[in-house]
């Protein structure tokens, strides 16, 4: 903001040297001795004002910027605040006179307001305009920062997940698996080399967007949890149950499998007794809701985690949808471990009393 008010405060005073020249040139073309001196007290008596204006236009125009959106509504208020303006400059010009000597002799209010239409209704317009720039510059500037930091975090989740199927003892466990089920069942040996395949490939791919259906995200998952489920036994069983109506909802990328294998390893897989997993989804209101859940093991959390899993997961929620999207582990019951994901609905904008309504149809 300081940086804004010294630039806006150097172009007014260039302004200002650029009136005071063109006062000087105008009064000696009709025979009047006009020196710089008395150009400049008028020249810095005129624009000074246009300071703290032109700071009031830009906070304006952030908070009510002509766009598609409320178009005719932002458009009023700016040409409200250009009336202002030439308004405070007549009552200005009438306050400041004897200090400035506009006028020889005052005349009438409405003759100075129509001599202040002349002078500032086209500058007000264009400092607007101007604004509108700087302000559009802003916001793609944030904009883009916003997406080269969802490219890092996303680039981040497919490292993740290629790291974690890349992970030696992972792998160990899982082809040794494979060794073992050729032996005795050559088909299930098949169907899980293809989901190590799979989840590889998925993880690899340079062409994944921010987003993805919600059947694409569930696929991933699916894949890991038989790899799993074929490699622990009897010591872990998942359920997945996602109505057909779900699938379609976009979801990011990547965004359930570090919380569904978190489940995995830091419970299920380091318990002496059968743990279990369970994903549902549904919407509710304007939000599509995830829920991940898992049975506790019984020797109690992992400290050796570093959070990254859900940590990622989060950055990317607000990086896609701000405050409407959210995150949340609920550690109310002592057996059972809950992440739930929250996630807008495709073209909607969530009202606060969405939240107040009821399940919708898929769950």
């Amino acid at each position: 903001m300081a940086l804004l008010v010294v630039a806006i405060a150097a172009w007014w005073l260039l302004y200002g040297l650029m009136l005071a020249g063109q006062l000087v040139d105008m009064r000696s073309a009709d025979g009047e001795v006009f020196t710089w001196r008395r150009a400049l007290l008028h020249a810095t008596g005129s624009t000074v004002p246009w300071v703290p204006m032109t700071l009031l236009a830009y906070l304006v125009v952030s908070r009510f910027p002509v766009g598609r959106a409320h178009f005719w509504r932002h458009t009023a208020i700016h040409l409200a605040l250009v009336a202002g303006f030439i308004v405070f400059k007549a009552v200005y010009a009438l306050a400041t006179n004897p200090v400035f000597d506009w006028y020889p002799v005052l005349p009438p209010l409405g003759e100075v307001l129509l001599t202040s239409i002349g002078n500032n209704l086209i500058l007000g317009i264009t400092v607007m305009a101007m604004l509108h720039g700087i302000v559009y510059f802003e916001h793609v500037e944030q904009r883009e920062q916003q997406l080269d930091a969802l490219e890092k975090n996303l680039a981040m989740a497919r490292l993740e997940a290629v790291k974690a199927r890349l992970n030696p003892h992972f792998l160990f466990n899982a082809l040794n698996s494979v060794a073992e089920l050729m032996q005795v069942d050559v088909e299930q040996a098949d169907r899980m080399l293809i989901a190590i395949c799979d989840m590889l490939r998925d993880g690899l791919r340079a062409d994944q967007l921010q987003e993805r259906p919600l059947r694409d995200e569930l696929r991933h998952v699916t894949n890991y949890l038989m790899i799993e489920r074929i490699r622990l036994g009897r010591r872990m069983s998942s359920d997945v149950r996602v109505d057909e109506a779900c699938m379609d909802i976009p979801v990011p990328t990547l965004s359930l499998q570090p919380l569904v294998e978190n489940a995995v390893v830091h419970a299920i897989a380091r318990s002496r007794v059968p743990g279990w997993l369970a994903i549902r989804a549904w919407t509710q209101g304007q939000h599509l809701h995830l829920s991940i859940e898992n049975s506790r093991a019984a020797e109690g959390a992992r400290r050796d985690g570093n959070g990254m899993g859900q940590r990622s997961v989060r950055e990317r929620l607000h990086l896609l949808y701000g405050d409407r999207a959210r995150l949340e582990a609920l550690d109310a019951e002592p057996d059972v471990y809950r992440v739930r994901l929250q996630v807008p609905l495709p073209g909607t904008a969530v009202p606060p009393a969405a939240l107040a309504q009821g399940p919708g149809a898929c769950r």
